[in-house]
C-alpha cells in the first residue's frame, strides 16, 4: 500500500486529508442536483407552483456562487480546520432542517444555508490538493476533484428519482445527515491543517460588490433560460455586471484584495479559465437537454432518463483519474487536443437526432462525448493552476470555479433561449418536431464552443 500512495506523491497523511475533502466535497455538490426530481412531490405538498418552486435551486445556486469568490480571502485568514468545520457545521444544520420542513420558507432557508457551507467545499478542497501534492502528481489530484465534480451532479437525479419514488423526498435529506456527521467526526480526528493563516481584514465593499456582481449574473442567467428576456433579467443583468467591473476595478487598486484579480495578466491561467468556461458551458448543457427530449418529448420517465446518463457518469468516473495520471506524464496538449476533437464530433449525433432515435445509441454517444470532454476539463485547469505560486493559489481556484459556474449558467441560458427561438419561430411549435429542431440548434451551439475550445488549444496551448 506504501508504494501505491507513494507512486501518486502521497503519503498516508496525505491521502487522509484529501480523502476527506473529496468526501465532503462529493456529499455538497451532490445536493446541487439532489432536488431537481424532487420538486413535483415538492409543489403538491406544500402547494406551491413551478415558479416558487425553482427557487430551492436557484437559490442554493446562487448563495454557492457568491460564496466562491469569498473563499480566498477564508482560506487565507481561517485554518484549514476552522473552515472545515464552520462550512460542514452549516451543510449539515441546513440538511437536518429541510428533512423536517413542513412549509416552503422553512426548506428554502434549509437550501440556503446547505449552499452557504457547500460554496466553501470545492474551493477548499483543489486548493488543499494542490498544496499537498508535489507538482508532477497534481494532474492526478485534480482528476480526482473532477471525478467529485462530474460523478456527483449526474447520479443526483438517478438517485433523487429511485427514492423519491419508493420513500418520498423528506428522505433525500434525512439520509444525508449522519453522512455529514460522520465526515466530521472523522475529520476531528484526522484533518490537519494545510498552509499558514493570515490576519487580513475583510474589506466589505468588495464583499457587497461580489455579491450583487456574481449573484446578478447568476440569477439574471438562470431566469434568462427559464423565463426569457424580462424587464427584471434584464435590471438584474446590468446589476451583475456593473458591480462586477467595480469589483474588478477595486481589487486591482488594493494592497488586500478580497480576490486578486490580477493574476488573470498571467497569460497561461487567463487562457486555461477561457478555455474551461467554453467546456463547462457544453459540458451543462446536457444535463438539461436530455431530460426534456427524453420525458418532454418521448415520455419517458424520471428513471429512464438518469439510466441513459448512467454510463457517462461511468465512464467519468474512470477516466477523471486516468486522465489527471495521463497529464502528469504527457501535459495538456495531447489531452485537449483529441479529447475536444471526441466531443464536438460526438456531439453531432445530438444534432441529427429525432423523435425515433435509440435510446441505447443516445447513451453511447452521450458517453462517448462525456469522455472527451473527461480528457480536457480538469487537465487544463490544472495546466493553468500550475503556472501560478502557492501563495496565490486560493485566489486561482476561487476565480477558476467562479467564472466555470457563471459560464455553465450562461452557456445553458444561451441554448436554452436560442432553442425556444427556434421553436416558436417554427410553422407549428406544439410539433414534436418543431421540439426537437430547438433541442438539435442547441447542441450544435454547443458543439460551435467545442470547436472554438478545439482551435484554440490547438493555437495557444503549450506543453509544460
Amino acid at each position: 500500500m506504501a508504494f501505491s500512495l507513494e507512486k501518486f506523491g502521497m503519503n498516508r497523511k496525505m491521502l487522509l486529508i484529501n480523502g476527506i475533502m473529496l468526501f465532503a466535497a462529493f456529499i455538497t455538490i451532490l445536493n446541487q442536483t439532489l432536488l431537481t426530481p424532487a420538486l413535483p412531490s415538492i409543489m403538491r405538498d406544500m402547494n406551491i407552483d413551478a415558479a416558487t418552486a425553482q427557487w430551492l435551486t436557484t437559490g442554493f445556486m446562487l448563495v454557492n456562487g457568491i460564496m466562491i469568490p469569498i473563499t480566498a480571502y477564508l482560506i487565507d485568514r481561517f485554518t484549514t480546520r476552522q473552515l472545515f468545520f464552520v462550512s460542514m457545521a452549516l451543510f449539515a444544520a441546513g440538511t437536518a432542517l429541510a428533512a423536517v420542513s413542513t412549509t416552503f420558507p422553512m426548506i428554502l432557508a434549509s437550501r440556503l444555508l446547505q449552499a452557504a457551507g457547500a460554496g466553501v467545499m470545492m474551493p477548499m478542497g483543489q486548493t488543499i490538493m494542490l498544496l499537498t501534492l508535489p507538482r508532477q502528481y497534481r494532474g492526478f489530484g485534480m482528476g480526482l476533484i473532477g471525478l467529485v465534480i462530474g460523478v456527483a451532479p449526474a447520479v443526483g437525479p438517478v438517485i433523487s428519482g429511485l427514492v423519491v419514488e419508493a420513500y418520498g423526498w423528506h428522505i433525500l435529506f434525512a439520509a444525508m445527515v449522519p453522512l455529514t456527521l460522520l465526515t466530521i467526526v472523522i475529520a476531528y480526528f484526522f484533518l490537519e491543517n494545510m498552509g499558514e493563516s493570515t490576519n487580513i481584514t475583510l474589506d466589505m465593499p468588495s464583499v457587497v460588490l461580489s455579491t450583487l456582481g456574481f449573484g446578478g449574473l447568476l440569477y439574471s442567467f438562470s431566469a434568462l433560460g427559464s423565463s426569457g428576456f424580462t424587464a427584471l433579467v434584464a435590471v438584474t443583468l446590468l446589476i451583475g455586471v456593473v458591480s462586477l467591473v467595480l469589483f474588478i476595478r477595486r481589487q486591482l487598486h488594493m494592497e488586500e484584495p478580497l480576490l486578486k484579480v490580477d493574476i488573470l495578466k498571467n497569460r497561461r491561467f487567463a487562457l486555461s479559465v477561457i478555455l474551461t468556461m467554453l467546456v463547462q458551458a457544453a459540458l451543462n448543457i446536457g444535463p438539461v437537454l436530455n431530460p426534456i427530449y427524453l420525458q418532454t418529448i418521448r415520455g419517458f420517465g424520471a428513471s429512464v432518463s438518469g439510466f441513459i446518463m448512467l454510463p457517462a457518469s461511468i465512464a467519468m468516473l474512470i477516466m477523471s483519474p486516468v486522465s489527471g495520471r495521463l497529464f502528469d506524464k504527457f501535459g495538456p496538449r495531447r489531452l485537449a487536443i483529441p479529447g475536444l476533437f471526441l466531443a464536438a464530433v460526438f456531439t453531432i449525433p445530438m444534432v441529427l437526432m429525432d423523435e425515433n432515435t435509440s435510446l441505447y445509441y443516445l447513451a453511447f454517444v452521450y458517453t462517448i462525448r462525456t469522455i472527451g470532454l473527461s480528457l480536457v476539463n480538469m487537465p487544463l485547469n490544472t495546466w493553468g493552476l500550475n503556472s501560478l505560486s502557492n501563495k496565490v493559489m486560493a485566489h486561482g481556484t476561487a476565480i477558476g470555479n467562479t467564472f466555470r459556474q457563471v459560464a455553465g449558467s450562461l452557456g445553458c441560458a444561451i441554448l436554452i433561449t436560442v432553442m425556444s427561438i427556434v421553436v416558436a419561430n417554427s410553422t407549428d411549435p406544439a410539433t414534436v418536431a418543431s421540439q426537437i429542431h430547438g433541442i438539435n440548434v442547441a447542441y450544435m451551439g454547443a458543439a460551435v464552443m467545442m470547436t472554438t475550445a478545439f482551435v484554440l488549444t490547438i493555437l495557444f496551448v503549450k506543453e509544460d
